[in-house]
């Protein structure tokens, strides 16, 4: 039997309440979900950042010499 693992599913519960945790803000680099919400008792996550992402976002020098 293969495990198919889906993505945009999340796979932890609430850590207070045990309830199904959603996407409450997503990554701008990659747009995968970095904080979670729980709509049973309000509880929300900290942000979880993904490396290869702090590491694009780093590596950017944004252009601040407008002509």
């Amino acid at each position: 039997m293969k495990c198919r693992i889906t993505l945009n599913m999340r796979f932890d519960s609430c850590r207070r309440c045990g309830k199904e945790l959603e996407a409450e803000k997503k990554c701008s680099t990659c747009n995968l979900p970095i904080t979670f919400s729980c709509h049973a008792c309000g509880n929300i996550t900290e942000k979880q950042y993904h490396p290869q992402c702090v590491s694009i976002e780093s590596a950017y020098i944004p252009n601040i010499n407008k002509k």
